[in-house]
């Protein structure tokens, strides 16, 4: 029963069905097979409020809605220039300007895809300026800006993964910042190094013209450190911290006239769009996690493993394979709250923590997305610079390597991730 559900979900993922029908079709034909029609009929006239009616869920529109405004209003152009005016003249300066340009826009918009978008169009014709390979630029914004992203606050998959195990969002979030700055520190290495072989650098800029640069970034720099410092405080909750940047980015588009009606209006229909496919995948999810359950089959390989005495790191390394597999054929969130029901519960029960080991996922899943056949980041980057998805991936690789090692360090030193939130 439980291996013809398997492979009917994959079918209809090969079949190019989107993921949250999915997950509902799948765990729908699930719970008709293990309880008959009226349990199904009674999960599906329930599930679709009761899954996505919680008040902490308004963070998703509302961080989405804050990444449309940022991004309408060009802030990330004016933020990779100020950067490039103040590193660029440096070995590997228009690296290390994309690799700050790419944490700040992530701390801007929450989300992995957008962050790519915008960085594709800014970043890359930069640093191919700059004698940096088509290849090794696209490679280094494909990988390096949808990963910081979803690493420094706001994050949108952490939410969704506090969310869905009932972990505290506030501490997830702050657990990001300090994994995301290692991770930009190994990339920054990389780039300079590489940079310094193929002396890749701009012009040296005046300080007048440093100093001027900076009169365009200050509103959003302040715009993130409130929103991060009121999570951080306790001042306000993530759901609330959502509110006051999405006002705050709007307030900052109006007071720079950057944002139109029609911008604001576009912005809004796009928030609109975007939730609507997230929380179809949350409620065919929970579909699936009620199929899941009544199947036993978590409950089994729970009690297989625990009665098998493999180590505690043996379970974390294989559950970290199945992640990195999982991301060459899933997108970030389906794979997160797809297997969250069956893992979440293995990876505590063994002694690890919830807030460190969603940093974990999330990061495993982030090489997804720029790992083949799915490797949406990939063909974003190429759609975005006509350079080829082939140049992009050879181009990546390096700084998949980064990533990995990032993995291996925090799996060594947990408390990288769980500095921050011990101290709120």
């Amino acid at each position: 029963m439980v291996a013809l559900c398997i492979v009917i979900l994959i079918g209809l993922i090969l079949l190019g069905m989107p993921i949250g029908f999915v997950l509902l079709i799948t765990g729908s034909i699930g719970l008709y097979l293990i309880s008959g029609f009226d349990i199904v009929q009674s999960y599906l006239s329930t599930t679709a409020y009761r899954s996505v009616n919680n008040f902490t869920f308004s963070a998703v529109p509302l961080f989405i809605l804050m990444a449309h405004f940022i991004s309408k209003s060009r802030i990330a152009d004016d933020l990779f220039d100020s950067i490039l005016k103040w590193f660029g003249h440096f070995p590997g300066g228009a690296g290390i300007s994309t690799i700050f340009g790419s944490a700040g826009f992530g701390a801007l918009s929450g989300s992995s895809l957008a962050a790519t978008s915008v960085m594709s169009q800014i970043a890359v014709p930069k640093m191919v300026q700059s004698r940096y390979s088509e290849s090794f630029a696209a490679g280094l914004v494909a990988t390096c800006t949808g990963t910081l992203a979803v690493m420094i606050p706001p994050s949108i998959p952490l939410v969704l993964y506090g969310i869905q195990t009932e972990t505290s969002i506030g501490k997830l979030l702050m657990a990001g910042i300090i994994p995301g700055l290692l991770i930009a520190f190994l990339l920054i290495t990389a780039v300079v190094i590489v940079g310094a072989k193929q002396k890749s650098m701009t012009e040296k800029y005046p300080w007048k013209d440093r100093f001027s640069s900076l009169k365009t970034v200050w509103p959003a720099a302040i715009l993130v450190l409130f929103v991060i410092s009121i999570i951080y405080f306790g001042i306000a909750t993530p759901t609330e911290s959502a509110a006051f940047g999405a006002a705050g980015a709007l307030a900052i588009g109006l007071m720079t006239k950057r944002l139109s009606f029609k911008e604001i209006v576009d912005s809004l229909l796009e928030t609109i769009r975007q939730t609507g496919m997230i929380f179809i995948i949350i409620i065919g999810s929970y579909i699936f996690s009620y199929f899941i359950t009544l199947s036993r089959i978590g409950v089994d390989i729970l009690n297989y493993i625990q009665g098998s005495g493999f180590p505690g790191w043996t379970v974390l390394l294989l559950v970290i394979l199945l992640y990195l597999i999982l991301g060459l054929f899933m997108d970030l969130m389906a794979s997160m709250l797809i297997t969250l029901p069956l893992v979440f519960p293995l990876i505590t029960s063994l002694g690890y923590d919830p807030v460190w080991f969603g940093i974990i996922v999330v990061l495993v899943l982030e090489i997804g997305l720029v790992t083949p056949p799915v490797g949406i980041n990939l063909y974003i980057t190429s759609q975005h610079t006509g350079i080829s998805v082939q140049k992009v991936f050879v181009g990546s690789i390096p700084f998949i390597g980064v990533l990995l090692l990032s993995i291996l360090i925090l799996c060594i030193f947990p408390q990288i991730a769980l500095y921050l939130p011990s101290l709120m």
